[in-house]
């Protein structure tokens, strides 16, 4: 039985092509069966979702300021937790997946970040494991991220999050990453990856952009093991 306690959240959207009953599914094999929902007004959620503990917006956010607003509902809601694991509905994970990350985490003393998505750029001649990646705004990997409980509360205690909605490029509605990557950089606390990626982004529509060929270039993994791989026992 894990003596952990995690915090967990999926931020969902509308979308032309549904991902969030899949995202779920996956999840919900890789060890966490009971997230919270972040439902932007245009979300849908599909009948078999229903029951999970949702918190609806009544009016558009966008994705910045619905995961930022998840994030603080998650640390209010359990501040004790020993992880924050914050989601996008378009993602899938390595069954046992939780399993291993009990095992594994934290890469070191002081943690930023992990995040379980490994963008193909970054794989590219790393051995398994985990890697740190200091990469400033530039940084990719918001698909999932994990927090441990003292980053989580020193993020949110940070001006320039809450101000990137006001002042933020785009309007400050997109950008999760790059404004958690300088926060790690400006902070000195490590931004990890784990080779070879232990989740993989699914959704080829973004709610931003729409149909995006980007998200099946660098926001894809080059290489996920795949869903059915359990990795409760590997990568040690």
């Amino acid at each position: 039985m894990s003596r952990w306690t995690w915090s967990v959240g999926v931020t969902t959207a509308g979308r032309r092509q549904p991902t969030l009953a899949r995202a779920l599914e996956s999840l919900a094999q890789a060890g966490w069966e009971q997230p919270r929902l972040f439902a932007d007004a245009d979300a849908f959620i599909p009948e078999e979702s229903a029951a999970l503990p949702i918190t609806r917006r009544d009016s558009q956010l966008g994705a910045f300021p619905n995961w930022l607003l998840g994030m603080a509902e998650l640390v209010l809601r359990e501040p004790h937790a020993d992880a924050y694991l914050m989601c996008q509905d378009d993602v899938v994970f390595c069954r046992g997946l939780r399993a291993f990350l009990e095992r594994s985490l934290w890469p070191s003393d002081r943690v930023g970040v992990v995040s379980l998505h490994c963008p193909g750029h970054y794989a590219r001649g790393k051995l398994p494991g985990f890697h740190i990646e200091d990469r400033g705004w530039d940084s990719w990997g918001a698909q999932a991220y994990v927090f441990p409980n003292n980053s989580a509360f020193e993020l949110l205690g940070i001006p320039a999050f809450w101000l990137h909605r006001a002042a933020g490029p785009a309007h400050g509605l997109k950008n999760i990453d790059s404004v958690v990557g300088l926060w790690c950089r400006e902070a000195k606390r490590p931004y990890y990856v784990h080779a070879p990626s232990l989740a993989e982004h699914i959704g080829n529509c973004s709610t931003l952009h729409g149909d995006v060929g980007a998200l099946w270039g660098k926001r894809r993994s080059a290489d996920f093991v795949g869903e059915a791989v359990d990795v409760s026992e590997k990568f040690e």
